[in-house]
């Protein structure tokens, strides 16, 4: 097999905050600036939700707006440690940096709070094109950023990852598109190893400029305490593929909506026929039962971020609810066709219906202190 070279003479390069293009490609931007190569750097967000590691800079934090600002300081600070490097900023809309949990098993993830204006809250296709204008404009032979974990899993890492492959395959629709290559983690597969004694001096002097997120010593770095890098470390890259399996990822991982279906359409027929009392006055199963329904699929519509699994959800419960309508084979009918059944079976999918087409579902606009909404 042929030897793999990275030598662009026109990167273009994405990341989601501000220190991380010192951070994961320090190397590699003072490599090619060596090289007389064009190299242009795109960071996605201002770092608004950093944590700072000097005391005197610990107002920061909160401050969104003060943050970024701050930031965006420090980055163009270190760009200038490498030499001609152009920057800039994602301008469609200004994305905040989504900031990070870890959840119950140790692994990084989204906030539960996901400010609306968060990074990883924005839509795919929407980042895309930025990045999209942002190619066609410098028309770099070859695009760099993380993979498709996100590195170590930061949620933005991930975003950047997606929109970037996204925009590369829109790229290919209308020209050559240019090689895309993603950052390999430590114990991952790697193409090419990219580091030297030069380089580390360098890569030394941007991540001083960084000094409110990484901590520097002579001879090593850190962003999270104990964890000491040497600034000598190689940088791994490794070719990307433009196959999209991202969508077929959300599908598959919606199929557990479609049992939640069929669960959901059997619970609400043997319930909505039950009364407050023998007068019969009071349909409070019907109402249970309707209740239950918009609450589920709302649920989904917000807590998913997307259609998909709504969709499928709606699609099982229909079906099944239209199954419980006919009459089974030992005569049974678990929705009749009086005035409570009519109600559940068409009422409960109308609800489905009008939350899927209902044309936006925010639930940080509902909060008035929704933070960071501009």
């Amino acid at each position: 097999m042929a030897k793999v070279n990275f030598n662009p003479k026109r990167l273009f390069i994405v990341h989601a905050h501000p220190d991380d293009e010192s951070l994961f490609t320090g190397h590699v931007i003072a490599d090619r600036v060596a090289a007389k190569a064009e190299v242009m750097v795109f960071t996605l967000t201002r770092g608004e939700r950093g944590k700072v590691k000097l005391e005197e800079l610990r107002p920061l934090e909160g401050n969104l707006q003060a943050m970024g600002a701050y930031r965006a300081t420090e980055l163009r600070e270190a760009l200038s440690a490498y030499g001609n490097v152009k920057h800039a900023f994602a301008g469609t809309r200004a994305y905040l940096d989504s900031g990070l949990r870890i959840n119950s098993v140790g692994k990084p993830a989204k906030p539960r709070d996901l400010d609306e204006m968060a990074l990883s809250a924005a839509a795919t296709s929407v980042i895309a094109e930025d990045i999209l204008k942002a190619i066609e404009e410098f028309n770099p032979d070859a695009v760099l950023t993380y993979n498709q974990k996100g590195g170590f899993g930061h949620p933005d890492h991930k975003m950047a990852y997606e929109a970037t492959s996204l925009a590369i395959r829109k790229y290919a629709k209308k020209r050559r598109a240019p090689q895309f290559w993603v950052i390999a983690e430590p114990r991952e597969r790697f193409d090419v190893e990219i580091g030297s004694a030069k380089t580390a001096e360098i890569k030394k002097a941007a991540l001083s400029a960084h000094a409110s997120q990484v901590a520097v010593s002579a001879e090593t770095y850190s962003v999270v305490p104990g964890k000491e890098v040497r600034y000598d470390r190689p940088e791994r890259l490794r070719r990307g593929t433009l196959r999209n399996f991202s969508q077929v990822k959300i599908v598959i991982g919606s199929f557990w909506a479609l049992p939640l279906g069929v669960l959901f359409a059997v619970a609400g027929s043997l319930f909505h026929q039950v009364q407050a009392n023998d007068a019969g006055t009071t349909d409070i199963g019907l109402i249970v039962a309707l209740a239950m329904v918009a609450s589920i699929a709302l649920g989904l519509r917000l807590m998913r971020r997307s259609r998909g699994a709504l969709y499928l959800f709606t699609a099982a419960f229909a079906s099944t609810v239209f199954w419980l309508a006919q009459r089974q084979p030992g005569g049974d009918l678990f929705i009749p066709g009086n005035d409570a059944g009519n109600i559940w079976a068409f009422g409960s999918i109308g609800i489905c219906a009008f939350i899927i087409l209902f044309p936006r579902v925010q639930p940080g606009a509902w909060r008035k202190s929704s933070r960071g909404h501009r």
